[in-house]
C-alpha cells in the first residue's frame, strides 16, 4: 500500500474518534446482505418491486462512471433506484465506512425540510427496522447518510462524501440551483465522489436546460421519457388518460415549460415550418442584454401579408460584449437598422451607436396611462399583454426551430402588475420576443389591464385600424 494511502487510513481512523459516540449506537447492520450484487439486494429487500432494464442499465453506468444527468419522467422510479444503490453500497461491505471521514452520502433535495425528511424516510423504510437517528440521517453498516434542503447547504459544504444526489434539481429555486450544483461539484479534488443530478425537467433556462446546452462537462447525460416505462411501470391505457392534461409534455415527455403558463394562449397553433430568410418587409432586431448572470437574447422578426413571423431567436449564455456588438451588428444590417435593446443597458446602446447602428432604447418600466380614467400600467406589462393578444389572435408564426422561445413562451405567468413574472423564469427570449410585437404592431392595447389574473379592457376601448398586422381585440381570458 502506498505511503499516502495509509496516512489517509490513518487520518481517517482518528477522525472516526472525533464522532459522537452515540452514533455507534445507532447504527444498524444488515449482515445478510453482505457480498450480494445489487440486483441480488434488491430483490432481498422487504418491501418488493420490480427490477426494471432501464435501472440495471443505471446501475451499469455508475460502475463506470463518476457524474450522471438524469432528465426523467415521473414515475419511473428513478429516485427510488437511487436510494437503493446508496444503501447496497452501505451495506454490501466496509468499503464506505471503513474510508469515511465525516459522511458517506449527500442527498440534496428542495427548500423544504419535510422534502427532505421523506427522502431519507423512503430509505429507512427499505428496512423492517427502527432507526433511531434524527429524521434527515440515516446510519448504516456505519456509513452516515444525511440531506440537506437547498436552503440550508452551508453545514454540506465541508463533507467528505463518497455520493452526491440532487433529487428534483431543475424544480430549486433558482436563486439555490447553481450553489447546490456547486456544493456537489466542490467535492470532486476532495474524494471524486458520484455525482448524481436527476429531476424531471421545470422551467426553460433552469439549471437542467442550461447543463444540456454544456459540451462536454464530464456527466453521462440520461434523457429517459415515458416510453421507456410502458408497460412496466405505465400502462398503456393510464398514458392515454395522462396526455389530456396540459402537463403531460413536461411531467412524461421531457418538455420544458409545458403547462406551466398562463399568457401565450394558442401558441401551440402558431408554430408551423416557414422561410426563415429574411426577404425584406417591414421588420426589426431586438436585444436583451446581460453579461455574467443570464442570457443574451436576441430576436428578429417581419412583416409578411399580415402576419408577424419570427426568422431568428437565439441566447447567448455569458458571452463578452465585443462578440454581441457584432452579433446586433449583423442582425440590425438584415432589419434595415431598425434595432431596439432593453434601455438597462445604456453602455451597450452607445457602444452599438458608434458602429452606426442607430439603437434605440425600450424602459420596461414606463408608466404609462392612456387617458385620465385609466390605470397607470407600466410598458412591461402593455407589452406583454399586446404579445398575449397577438398570440392568441393567431397573428404571429413561430418557426420550431426556435425552441428556446417556444418553451420560454410555453412557461410564461403574469405577476401582479400584469407582465411576465421572471422571478423564477429565464426569459430573455421571450423579453425581445414582446419587444418585437410592441414594435411591429399598427393598433392599440392601450386601455387593458390584468385583473383577477385576467386580461380585460374598458369599455371605451377603441380598435385602431392597422397598417400591416390586424387586430380584433376582445377580452383575454
Amino acid at each position: 500500500m502506498a505511503t499516502e494511502e495509509i496516512a489517509f487510513h490513518d487520518n481517517v481512523r482518528k477522525l472516526r474518534h472525533l464522532l459522537p459516540a452515540e452514533e455507534d449506537d445507532i447504527s444498524i447492520n444488515f449482515p445478510q446482505y453482505r457480498g450480494l450484487s445489487f440486483k441480488e439486494f434488491w430483490e432481498a429487500l422487504p418491501n418488493k418491486l420490480e427490477y426494471f432494464d432501464y435501472e440495471e442499465e443505471l446501475t451499469d453506468i455508475l460502475a463506470n462512471n463518476k457524474k450522471l444527468w438524469i432528465k426523467k419522467a415521473t414515475g419511473l422510479g428513478i429516485t427510488e433506484w437511487t436510494i437503493r444503490w446508496i444503501a447496497w453500497n452501505c451495506l454490501k461491505d466496509d468499503k464506505w465506512r471503513d474510508t469515511q471521514v465525516d459522511v458517506s452520502a449527500v442527498i440534496i433535495t428542495g427548500a423544504n425540510q419535510d422534502l427532505t425528511n421523506k427522502v431519507v424516510g423512503r430509505m429507512k423504510s427499505l428496512f423492517n427496522s427502527e432507526f433511531k437517528t434524527k429524521e434527515s440521517v440515516v446510519i448504516l453498516n456505519g456509513c452516515r447518510v444525511e440531506a440537506f434542503p437547498t436552503n440550508h447547504l452551508s453545514p454540506a459544504r465541508g463533507l467528505n462524501p463518497k455520493v452526491v444526489m440532487l433529487d428534483e434539481a431543475d424544480f430549486f429555486p433558482n436563486r439555490y440551483q447553481d450553489e447546490a450544483r456547486t456544493v456537489a461539484e466542490r467535492y470532486i479534488p476532495k474524494t471524486n465522489p458520484h455525482i448524481l443530478l436527476i429531476s424531471t425537467p421545470n422551467l426553460p433556462g433552469g439549471l437542467f436546460e442550461r447543463m444540456e446546452d454544456e459540451t462536454d462537462n464530464g456527466y453521462v447525460m440520461k434523457q429517459m421519457d415515458y416510453t421507456i416505462g410502458v408497460n412496466k411501470v405505465f400502462r398503456p391505457e393510464d398514458i392515454e388518460t395522462a396526455k389530456k392534461s396540459p402537463s403531460f409534455e413536461r411531467e412524461y415527455n421531457l418538455k420544458y415549460g409545458f403547462g406551466t403558463g398562463d399568457v401565450f394562449e394558442n401558441l401551440e397553433n402558431i408554430i408551423t415550418e416557414y422561410d426563415l430568410q429574411v426577404i425584406g418587409g417591414r421588420g426589426g432586431c431586438y436585444g436583451d442584454p446581460a453579461f455574467g448572470s443570464s442570457n443574451f437574447g436576441v430576436l428578429g422578426g417581419e412583416i409578411r401579408d399580415g402576419l408577424l413571423y419570427i426568422t431568428e431567436a437565439n441566447e447567448y449564455p455569458r458571452p463578452s460584449p465585443s462578440a454581441m456588438l457584432d452579433v446586433m451588428e449583423d442582425m440590425a444590417h438584415r432589419y434595415n437598422d431598425n434595432c431596439k435593446i432593453d434601455s438597462a443597458h445604456p453602455g451597450f446602446i452607445r457602444d452599438l451607436e458608434t458602429r452606426g447602428i442607430p439603437a434605440l432604447p425600450i424602459n420596461f418600466g414606463l408608466q404609462i396611462r392612456d387617458h385620465e380614467s385609466a390605470n397607470i400600467q407600466s410598458l412591461r406589462s402593455k407589452m406583454a399583454i399586446n404579445a398575449a393578444q397577438m398570440v392568441k389572435n393567431g397573428k404571429v408564426r413561430i418557426h420550431p426551430s426556435h425552441t428556446k422561445l417556444i418553451s420560454q413562451l410555453r412557461a410564461a405567468q403574469f405577476d401582479i402588475k400584469g407582465g411576465i413574472d421572471k422571478s423564477e423564469l429565464n426569459f430573455d427570449i421571450g423579453d425581445c420576443f414582446i419587444m418585437c410585437c410592441w414594435d411591429l404592431k399598427e393598433f392599440d392595447y392601450g386601455h387593458y389591464d390584468v385583473m383577477n389574473n385576467k386580461l380585460v379592457y374598458g369599455d371605451d376601448t377603441e380598435k385602431h385600424k392597422s397598417k400591416s398586422v390586424v387586430m380584433n381585440t376582445e377580452s383575454y381570458e
